[in-house]
């Protein structure tokens, strides 16, 4: 027996396991959704085709454009946000402080913990009559805000908890690009009379470029399928002005039981995500030319 067929078999008899899961998970639910989207099911009765009826329901339907307006706003508000808090925290971590490794601890601490875990303790910060961010505030003479209750603040208060949540992750990238930077450029800078904020500038933000198009990738695909947030501490009120797709898509699976019409806008909200993926990787392969 050749020893190359041997390692060969032997390699897929130990990659086996996760092709199993990975089919039986992952693979069989995205074709199986894409199948009953096609349509008319609420489980508890026959499938009834109905070919794009589904899809065509779908772009009728008023409660799909706000719940995608409101994704589309989250993505658009949130992503520059953890973007640059992200990279303010890996500066932070890289630099020559003595706080820098208590910090870094602190700062990805959040992104360890579970999504129901963060929605309750912010829901409970931003709670109207007992939360501590409004006992703050009237210390200071100011008068309770609705986080939660009001639909301009109540946004805003899931993008808060977000960047606190998820920072961290983007530190971390950050900070490994940062660290694969060559001491001896900055090391000329220096040289140079660079100040600190030259430094940054232009050297290290140049340099992140590549670690700043994966983040923003990863942040965009994350920033679409945001759903524990908003279902933990806003429900995705008040009056729906936080309900966003993914919830949407929820509410319609499993809530009303129509699985092939949950099913139809989840496969659209993939097709967004595609292209809006697929644009960037043409814009930035042009831009390596």
């Amino acid at each position: 027996m050749i020893p190359g067929n041997s390692d060969t078999r032997d390699g897929l008899l130990f990659c086996l396991p996760f092709f199993l899961a990975f089919a039986l998970f992952l693979v069989f639910p995205m074709i199986f959704g894409f199948f009953i989207s096609f349509f008319d099911w609420n489980i508890l009765s026959t499938r009834k085709w109905i070919g794009l009826g589904n899809y065509i329901a779908v772009f009728k339907d008023a409660t799909f454009y706000s719940s995608l307006w409101h994704t589309i706003l989250f993505v658009l508000i949130s992503t520059p946000l953890l973007l640059v808090t992200g990279f303010l925290m890996a500066l932070f971590i890289t630099s020559k402080s003595k706080l820098r490794g208590l910090a870094e601890n602190v700062f990805f601490i959040p992104y360890v913990l579970s999504i129901t875990v963060i929605g309750t303790l912010w829901a409970w910060i931003f709670q109207k009559n007992y939360g501590i961010l409004n006992k703050l505030l009237q210390l200071a003479g100011i008068a309770p805000v609705g986080w939660l209750t009001e639909p301009s603040p109540a946004i805003w208060s899931i993008i808060i908890t977000t960047i606190w949540w998820t920072a961290g992750f983007n530190m971390i990238l950050f900070s490994a690009g940062i660290k694969q930077i060559s001491e001896e450029i900055f090391d000329a800078a220096k040289i140079d009379g660079a100040s600190y904020i030259q430094t940054v500038l232009h050297i290290i933000i140049p340099l992140e470029r590549p670690t700043t198009v994966l983040c923003l990738i990863l942040q965009i695909i994350a920033s679409f399928n945001i759903f524990g947030q908003v279902y933990v501490m806003t429900g995705g009120g008040p009056h729906g002005s936080t309900r966003v797709l993914v919830q949407y898509i929820y509410e319609s699976g499993f809530k009303y039981f129509r699985m092939g019409y949950s099913s139809a806008m989840a496969y659209i909200l993939f097709f967004i995500i595609l292209i809006i993926s697929l644009i960037q990787y043409k814009v930035l392969a042009s831009e390596k030319k």
